[in-house]
């Protein structure tokens, strides 16, 4: 049988699926086989050593072997005409796996990419793909993204909203981005990330810490990136269902073709949920019974169509839109504080409209011009209401607000190759914020920003081992318009511009053919949002028109090493300086002003661990470390994620069509400030999911499961509980 048939078997089989990740890699290790094929062509000048050429070739070659992918070894001993005949055939084999992938990636959205395949590939993201948090059942980002190192879950309870702290870092100082454009609301710069499915995410991107400067600002602790999916065949099917506890009923459609010019998309999802199950250690309070989570219901859809048109190999333009709606409920507080207000609020709109364009011109043999064009529109509204009817809206504290917010933006990005040695690219970045709030029978208040953005990033390889990555960026923001309502009188506040300034640099090393290390530093900004600046909050804050950007200097030594039988590990050791942190200070009791006062330290590491030494058995396991320090204010603790928290999965495959998961979460105590101010401290957990997964035919699967299988009664914020055990089925074809 040959390579190329004995690989889209195993592709096809699934055998790789659940922790192995060679998907997520596929694109990194195309561009190397070219770059080093272009090394070994009689036609260009070689810049590096044979030997040195021999030893990448065998360093992919082990990196291949430890996702699990069978391939013959490299020719031994080395010569140009049998390596590059050896590239060539394992391009081959890659390119076939990638092409054959149900809901192949749409690979215009990526940021994390090189100008060309010639140009050192520098990995800066953590990748999760399709086939990892399918295997867990995870519906919804934060989910998905929940297994990584450094990654935990955040739970805003009084919005009934979900976000994720990366190495401390919430969202405000992580932007999402969906097929590189920013998604994330302009007022306050928060994404409730319970509202973005993952049936239509082909992989999701992580950067801590060290992120390309063509993100754009804000990117001061890392950046989120969902690739959507792509259409790989002339006719491409990807359906799914399932049913949950709570009444929890989900499904999807992709479909798509890819012809030789063209390619059309067309997805479509949808998540309802009555409630959750709460655990049976649940404590009762008035406000919340035994059972299932009062006022936690959801529903979710969203409809994506893309059309796409490849002229030739190197150019390509897509047209999206997407229509997304939304509504939920907002349970209330279930926690033990006599002093918490309870809150009775429902958002029965949570809406957002995306229009973008993305195309991508090569100019010549070693450059590119890449464009996104995007407007992007969300409409949200809340009501509070009187009491747990959810019928009226008489008292001083029942409200009904509408959100009316538009962005219109534009990335331009320019790569060229200088040489053999340099990857060059630069990026142009605008966005026009637009926000409108009012509560109904006030007037509409309209806010808006301009903001811009130049980076610039250069990857040398300066040997055949070592490479380096050097970026900068300024970000510009200017305030246009802000408008006050206040005592029944309407005004406009002071309009104000501040500037902020981002460089990193990156050291690149392979020791040897199993083991490499990396060095970086990046000094990195977060503009105030319209919020920070403007917002009374209910009549607890002033506005401070002349806030300046947070900073933080960040570093990090990061490690990777192949072990013995197929063992993979993966450390990394990192630290935050942060300053000028915007923080409270109180100019009249119960008021207050958000000023640069604050200051924090952040320092942690990461090591994971994954194998597949023995056959049909693969586990991983990732452990993370935390420890914030606030030093504006040392006697209060830093809240949010947990000191340590611990990931293990264990994946087994008895039979060729099953495929049997268990994995757990550890966390360690968080801090948190509840409904009414207090500080408080939440216990450690750990939870633990079984899964399923049969393949009943070559094209359709059957999936069972349950979450948190032992009813843990957890909590990520006092008040409010996270579900108990939980069962799902799923059934997919693809």
């Amino acid at each position: 049988m040959s390579v190329l048939l004995r690989l889209a078997t195993l592709a096809a089989a699934g055998l790789c699926a659940a922790m192995a990740q060679p998907a997520a890699h596929l694109i990194e290790w195309l561009s190397a086989l070219q770059a080093l094929g272009a090394q070994l062509d009689p036609r260009a000048n070689r810049t590096w050593p044979l030997d040195e050429v021999a030893f990448q070739l065998a360093a992919l070659y082990r990196e291949i072997r430890a996702e699990g992918i069978s391939i013959e070894e490299p020719p031994s001993p080395p010569q140009p005409e049998a390596m590059l005949a050896y590239i060539r055939r394992l391009r081959t084999v890659l390119e076939e796996i990638e092409r054959r992938r149900p809901g192949g990636v749409f690979q215009l959205g990526r940021i994390e990419v090189n100008v060309t395949a010639e140009a050192p590939q520098v990995a800066t993201a953590a990748v999760v793909d399709d086939s990892v948090y399918r295997a867990r059942n995870a519906q919804a980002l934060p989910d998905a993204i929940a297994s990584l190192p450094g990654v935990s879950v955040e739970r805003i309870g009084m919005r009934n909203e979900r976000g994720v702290f990366v190495r401390g870092h919430d969202v405000r100082r992580v932007p999402v981005y969906v097929d590189g454009i920013p998604v994330y609301v302009p007022y306050d710069g928060y994404l409730d990330l319970d509202r973005f499915l993952t049936s239509q995410v082909s992989e999701v991107q992580v950067a801590k810490g060290f992120t390309s400067p063509l993100y754009g600002p804000n990117a001061i602790g890392g950046a989120i990136s969902l690739i959507s999916k792509g259409p790989a065949e002339p006719l491409d099917l990807d359906l799914g269902t399932g049913y949950a506890s709570g009444r929890q009923i989900h499904g999807f459609a992709n479909v798509g073709t890819r012809r030789r010019l063209f390619s059309l998309l067309g997805s479509y999802s949808w998540l309802s949920s009555d409630s959750f199950p709460l655990s049976s250690r649940f404590r009762p309070v008035p406000s919340q019974p035994p059972g299932l989570r009062l006022n936690a219901y959801r529903a979710d859809q969203i409809l994506r169509l893309r059309l796409g048109w490849t002229p030739n190999s190197r150019d390509q333009y897509t047209f999206t839109c997407v229509n997304q709606q939304a509504e939920k409920g907002q349970p209330p507080y279930a926690g033990l504080d006599p002093t918490v207000r309870l809150r009775f609020w429902q958002w029965p709109q949570w809406d957002k409209q995306d229009y973008y364009f993305v195309g991508n011109k090569a100019l010549g043999a070693g450059s590119y011009l890449r464009a996104r064009l995007y407007v992007d529109k969300f409409r949200n509204l809340v009501k509070a209401f009187d009491d747990a009817r959810y019928a009226t809206q008489t008292s001083r504290s029942s409200f009904t607000s509408r959100y009316d917010d538009g962005t219109y933006g534009a990335i331009l990005e320019f790569g060229i190759r200088g040489g053999q040695r340099h990857g060059i690219k630069s990026s142009v970045f605008f966005k026009d914020d637009i926000h409108r709030e009012g509560n109904l029978g006030e007037p509409v208040r309209s806010f808006r920003d301009h903001t811009f953005s130049l980076g610039l990033e250069d990857t040398v390889r300066l040997t055949g081992r070592t490479s380096v990555a050097l970026g900068a960026s300024g970000d510009y923001l200017a305030a246009r318009r802000a408008q006050d309502f206040q005592q029944g009188r309407g005004g406009a506040c002071r309009l104000e511009s501040l500037r902020a300034w981002n460089a990193q640099a990156g050291a690149f090393h392979a020791r040897s053919e199993t083991s490499r290390l990396r060095f970086t530093f990046a000094r990195k900004t977060r503009l105030p949002t319209m919020k920070d600046r403007f917002s009374y909050r209910l009549g607890t804050s002033l506005p401070n028109p002349y806030l300046r950007a947070e900073s933080s200097s960040n570093w990090e030594v990061g490690y990777w090493k192949l072990l013995p039988h197929s063992t993979l590990l993966e450390g990394a050791c990192f630290g935050y300086w942060i300053g000028n942190t915007m923080e409270r200070f109180f100019v009249a009791p119960n008021v207050y002003q958000l000023r640069n006062l604050g200051r924090a330290r952040y320092l942690g590491a990461e090591i994971a661990l994954r194998s597949s030494a023995v056959a049909r058995v693969t586990w991983q396991a990732s452990y993370t470390y935390l420890s914030r320090k606030n030093l504006w204010d040392p006697g209060t603790p830093a809240t949010g994620a947990p000191r340590h928290r611990l990931y293990a999965a264990l994946v087994l495959q008895p039979l060729s069509r099953l495929t049997l998961l268990a994995d757990t979460q550890v966390e360690a105590a968080r801090f948190e400030f509840n409904d009414a101010g207090r500080l408080l401290r939440s216990e450690p957990f750990a939870i633990v999911g079984l899964a399923a997964t049969v393949r009943l035919t070559r094209l359709l699967e059957l999936q069972s499961g349950l979450s948190n299988l032992f009813d843990r009664n957890y909590f990520f914020v006092d008040g409010y509980p996270e579900p108990g055990r939980n069962a799902y089925l799923n059934l997919r074809w693809r």
